[in-house]
């Protein structure tokens, strides 16, 4: 069995992991044809067996249920686009993992905002893996650029949000000093490097879960991963992280008992280069699904 079989066959079970495609990409600040990528993202999958060498899991014990695609807005309004990301997410049922696949990453405020609205005794936090802060003043509305601003405006303490990868030359001087002065934890590039992919994940639960954080929210912007490697990024940059970086890290980030939520975005498969980006997307997808075979056995969270 492959992972696009796996996922195709879903389960009769309740699932641990409940996949939404968000085709989402109009207001992107670089001309993006994101929406396209959920239908190229469940192709990729072919390219990969459920059996997992490294850990010795088998992705088919773990059970999934592929949603379907939201509303795109090639050629609608993207407002409604993310009203429907936010109500799907609302509709999550205990237990369930959510993972959303980009559309780019203007989803992100819709599907973590509405989670944590759904459930008043939930506390959360975000991990981002991503070059960019996203933290652009709201002057042309929400947008790729805007998502974790618009959290903390909307309530998110910026001392429960952790970024990890930034770009050197990936942010403006203003959006990292307005970053900063919310609280934010920022892993630049260089402290990933530096400190290893599985104690920089277990550094960034642990200093949530020191901020009273229950629930945990995975922004995957694949834009984190060098430019060579992903091409049909187009906020990537030359000298971010490199695959092997992305997936150790989203695997760790699967065996976490309290990540809740996910997403997989800012990839235009439109402008992919053989496959690569998309399937690199696939990779991370696959990589935090196996990680959630081990929470049983997980010493991170509760």
């Amino acid at each position: 069995m492959n992972c696009q079989e796996w996922l195709a066959a879903g389960t009769s079970r309740e699932p641990a992991l409940v996949v939404r495609g968000a085709p989402v990409g109009r207001m992107s600040r670089s001309p993006s044809k994101a929406w396209t990528t959920p239908g190229a993202f469940r192709a990729a999958l072919s390219r990969f067996p459920t059996w997992d060498a490294r850990h010795a899991h088998r992705l088919e014990e773990l059970s999934v249920l592929d949603a379907g695609d939201g509303p795109s807005d090639e050629d609608s309004d993207t407002a409604a686009a993310h009203d429907a990301i936010g109500e799907f997410a609302r509709s999550q049922h205990a237990g369930e993992v959510l993972a959303f696949i980009g559309g780019d990453n203007s989803i992100t405020f819709p599907a973590l905002h509405s989670l944590m609205a759904a459930d008043a005794t939930a506390t959360w936090g975000i991990i981002t893996l991503d070059a960019h802060h996203d933290t652009r003043p709201l002057t042309d509305g929400s947008s790729n650029g805007t998502p974790i601003r618009e959290l903390i405006m909307a309530g998110l303490p910026g001392r429960r949000v952790v970024q990890i990868g930034i770009a050197p030359f990936g942010n403006g001087e203003d959006y990292a000093a307005w970053t900063r002065e919310q609280g934010v934890v920022i892993h630049d590039l260089e402290a990933v490097r530096r400190a290893g992919p599985s104690h920089i994940i277990h550094d960034s639960v642990n200093h949530l879960l020191t901020q009273g954080m229950t629930h945990c929210y995975v922004d995957c912007d694949i834009d984190v991963v060098d430019r060579a490697f992903a091409p049909a990024c187009p906020g990537s940059m030359p000298g971010g992280l490199l695959p092997e970086e992305l997936l150790a890290m989203m695997y760790e980030l699967g065996t976490v008992p309290n990540v809740h939520g996910v997403d997989c975005v800012e990839v235009d498969a439109s402008q992919d280069v053989a496959g690569m980006t998309v399937r690199l997307m696939a990779a991370a997808f696959v990589s935090f699904a196996s990680g959630m075979c081990a929470r049983s056995g997980s010493s991170h969270g509760a």
